[in-house]
C-alpha cells in the first residue's frame, strides 16, 4: 500500500474510533486497538494511547529522561528533577498530549474536545490520581523540563492567548464551541511544544494548568523533590510532610527555617532573596527573564532546572506572578486572555488550592509503576 493510501486508511480508522463518542466504560477493544494504531503510526511512535483502570483511553506523549546538561546552557550531569527518583534516573514519563476533559470525574487526553475548566487544584489532582496506579497531575518539574528543552532548541510554542487566536501571531487560531477556549489540538502545529503534530498541545495559552509539586508559602519557595509526588502517601496537602524549602546552596530543608529562598515583590517586579521580608502580603509580576536576585545571592542549579530563576536574561517568554502571603500553587501557561503575558514559561503563583475560575484546566501524566520508584 502506498504511503498516502496508508495514511488515509489510518485516518479513516481513527475517525471511526472516535465517531461514536463511545467513551463510557463500554469502550470497545476493537476501537481501542484502532485508535492506538492510528496514534502511534501518525506520530512515528512518540505518541501512544494508555488506558486507566476503567479501560478508558488517553493520548499520551512519551518524554525520555534527561540531565540538566541537556537543558541548561551550563548544566551539570545531574539528573533533571523531573526524572530523578531516590537518586536514580527513571526511563520516561508519559504526559497528556491535550489538556484534559472530564468523564465521570476523571481526566482524559482526547483530541478535538473542549477541555475541562473552572476546577480547583484538589479537583484536578483527584481527577488524575483517581484513574489508577501510575496516574497523577502533571508535576511542575516536568513542565520545567519541557520549557527548557524548547528554549534550548530555539522554538517557543505559540497558543491561544487572545480568545481563540495567538495574540502575537494573529493568523493562528483554533476551533471553538465557546468564547475563548479552543478544542484540544485544534490549533496549528506551532501550538505544540516541538512545532510538530507529534508534540504536546496548548502548553502556552488556552487554559492555565494546575501543576503539582511546587508552591509558595508566604513567599518561600517549596517543592516536593525526588519523585516523591508519585508516592501514595504524598497528599500534596497543605500539611503534607514531603514539602521542602531550598537553601542558596541548593540543599533541601524543612520549610520555614531561616535563610531559605523566597520571592518578594521588589520595586516594579519580583526579587529572589534568602530570607527576606516575611509576613507581607503583596502581589508582584514581571517577565520571567526579568526576575532579579538580591546582591551577592548564590543561585543554585536547582532553581535554573525548575525554571524558578532565569539562567540567562534573553530567550524566554511568559510572565511570572507571585503573591507573598499565604499558600499559592502554580497555574501555568497563561489562559486565553493572557495576551502577551502567555508563554510556556508563564507561571502564576497567586491563588490558593481551593480557588477555581474559568481560566483553570489541567493535564495528567502516567509513570509506569516500578519505573525507577
Amino acid at each position: 500500500m502506498e504511503k498516502r493510501e496508508a495514511c488515509a486508511e489510518i485516518n479513516r480508522r481513527l475517525e471511526e474510533a472516535l465517531a461514536g463518542e463511545n467513551l463510557g466504560k463500554s469502550w470497545k477493544e476493537a476501537h481501542l486497538r484502532d485508535f492506538r494504531a492510528a496514534v502511534e503510526t501518525l506520530s512515528g511512535g512518540s505518541n501512544t494511547v494508555i488506558v486507566d483502570d476503567w479501560g478508558l483511553p488517553s493520548v499520551m506523549v512519551r518524554i525520555a529522561a534527561c540531565r540538566n546538561s541537556d537543558l541548561l546552557e551550563k548544566g551539570s550531569e545531574a539528573i533533571h528533577p523531573a526524572f530523578c527518583s531516590k537518586g536514580v534516573m527513571q526511563e520516561e514519563v508519559y504526559i497528556s498530549k491535550f489538556q484534559n476533559v472530564l468523564i465521570d470525574g476523571r481526566g482524559y487526553s482526547l483530541p478535538l474536545r473542549t477541555p475541562a475548566y473552572g476546577i480547583n487544584f484538589e479537583q484536578a489532582l483527584q481527577a488524575c490520581r483517581g484513574k489508577g496506579a501510575g496516574w497523577n497531575l502533571t508535576p511542575f518539574a516536568l513542565r520545567a523540563a519541557l520549557a527548557l528543552e524548547a528554549k534550548k532548541k530555539g522554538f517557543l510554542p505559540h497558543g491561544n492567548s487572545d480568545n481563540g487566536v495567538d495574540y502575537l501571531y494573529r493568523e493562528e487560531h483554533g476551533e471553538s464551541e465557546e468564547e475563548g477556549v479552543v478544542r484540544t489540538g485544534s490549533g496549528p502545529v506551532t501550538w505544540s511544544h516541538n512545532g510538530g503534530r507529534d508534540g504536546i498541545y496548548d502548553l502556552t495559552g488556552n487554559l492555565n494548568e494546575w501543576d503539582a509539586g511546587l508552591r509558595l508559602v508566604d513567599g518561600e519557595i517549596q517543592v516536593i523533590p525526588d519523585g516523591m509526588w508519585m508516592r501514595e502517601d504524598c497528599t500534596m496537602g497543605e500539611d503534607c510532610g514531603y514539602w521542602r524549602s531550598i537553601t542558596p546552596e541548593g540543599e533541601l530543608a524543612e520549610p520555614g527555617i531561616p535563610g531559605t529562598l523566597r520571592y518578594v515583590c521588589g520595586g516594579d517586579g519580583i526579587l529572589l532573596t534568602a530570607g527576606g521580608q516575611t509576613g507581607k502580603d503583596a502581589t508582584g509580576n514581571c517577565a520571567f527573564g526579568n526576575i532579579r536576585a538580591e546582591a551577592g545571592l548564590q543561585i543554585p542549579e536547582l532553581l535554573y532546572s525548575l525554571m524558578l530563576y532565569p539562567e540567562e536574561k534573553e530567550g524566554y517568554d511568559g510572565w511570572r506572578w507571585i503573591k507573598s502571603g499565604g499558600e499559592c500553587l502554580p497555574l501555568c501557561g497563561g489562559g486565553y486572555r493572557a495576551l502577551d503575558h502567555a508563554g510556556i514559561f508563564f507561571v502564576g503563583l497567586t491563588y490558593p488550592r481551593i480557588h477555581n475560575y474559568n481560566l483553570t484546566g489541567f493535564r495528567s501524566v502516567y509513570v509506569k509503576p516500578g519505573n525507577g520508584r
